[in-house]
């Protein structure tokens, strides 16, 4: 009703009856993904050791890699308003992934975004995302036991508010704000944490070449279930992170692609406890870099291609040398997809 309220209302304004607006055709993209990742666990070079006499740090899985495959169904609504230059969007996308040597992830994800547009670089966006049951690894529950290790997964339900505006020709600025709300299952609730995170880029579009641009993150998790019920939250799982992304396309295309790319990310995440009852997490930080190489090709008209490559280094800083050993971990990730689009048009 909403939604109708607001056609009805920019329809007066620019006069233009309100079901016009309704006739636009909608996109849709059905995606597969088939995927390589080395470590699934995130295992330290430590636990791998360990995991060759005691399977269960596997979950009663016997390798440290999998396959994976993610199907994807996505569909966009365009709004076009009676100034040529301001539009309204709807989009949507739902995602289920299924590890093949791990039968513990398994799960699914989307989100959906309403956008108004009012020029080029010109976007006030917002979105909910939800992702459901995300398995990490098997854990220890200090509630119950100190030997038996149970399945650890979370569930995270963000809302992210988002615009967007030009500085100068092809050079534009992108500001966010979010809230996400990161539950783990009846196990691990000592866990749970808000998270309230903002961004700021700046993108610059250069002619004849491509796309780059500068992120910063800031984010501030706040351990919710902290001294509250059982002997595990007695322990404070809080946090900050700051957050450098650095992304680059080219888009006059090499090596068979139309567009390639690269990024960079790095992130520092700092844990607030100091309790010594806490060595796993007191003056514990970490410093975090993904690399990744990509590439597209258009086949099609309505067919597309795209390769990824990942490269991800995590390496821990504690008072303690034993947990900056078990906490530091190396991962890659490949995968390729390919994606369908379609047009749906009643009218």
């Amino acid at each position: 009703m909403r939604f109708l309220a607001v056609i009805i209302l920019l329809s007066n304004l620019w006069g233009q009856a309100w079901t016009d607006y309704l006739r636009s055709p909608i996109k849709w993209a059905v995606g597969l993904t088939n995927g390589y990742d080395n470590n699934v666990l995130r295992l330290s070079a430590i636990e791998k050791d360990d995991a060759a006499l005691k399977q269960t740090i596997l979950g009663g899985t016997k390798t440290f890699d999998s396959h994976y495959v993610r199907f994807s169904l996505s569909g966009l609504k365009k709004i076009q308003l009676g100034d040529r230059e301001k539009q309204i969007q709807f989009f949507a996308k739902s995602n289920l992934s299924n590890y093949i040597q791990y039968k513990h992830r398994q799960y699914w994800s989307g989100y959906v975004k309403a956008s108004y547009h009012w020029g080029a670089y010109r976007r006030l966006e917002y979105m909910l995302r939800h992702l459901d049951n995300y398995y990490m690894r098997h854990y220890k529950d200090l509630d119950i036991t100190v030997n038996q290790l149970f399945a650890c997964s979370f569930t995270d339900r963000e809302q992210r508010l988002l615009i967007s505006h030009p500085i100068k020709l092809r050079l534009w600025i992108t500001g966010s704000v979010s809230y996400t709300q990161r539950y783990y299952d009846q196990s691990f609730t000592e866990f749970d944490s808000d998270i309230f995170t903002t961004t700021l880029k700046v993108s610059k579009k250069f002619r004849d070449f491509g796309t780059i641009s500068l992120e910063g993150v800031y984010g501030i998790a706040d351990n919710i279930t902290f001294g509250k019920g059982a002997k595990s939250s007695d322990l404070d799982r809080s946090y900050r992170h700051t957050e450098l992304y650095l992304p680059l396309s080219y888009d006059q295309g090499m090596l068979g692609f139309e567009v390639v790319g690269f990024s960079l990310r790095t992130d520092f995440r700092q844990y607030e406890v100091e309790d010594i009852g806490d060595p796993l997490h007191s003056g514990r930080s970490h410093r975090e870099t993904k690399f990744d190489i990509w590439g597209e090709k258009n086949v099609k008209e309505n067919l597309m291609i795209s390769c990824t490559i990942r490269f991800r280094n995590r390496f821990t800083d504690s008072h303690y040398d034993w947990v900056s050993e078990l906490k530091s971990f190396d991962q890659i990730h490949a995968w390729i997809s390919i994606e369908w689009k379609m047009l749906y048009d009643r009218y």
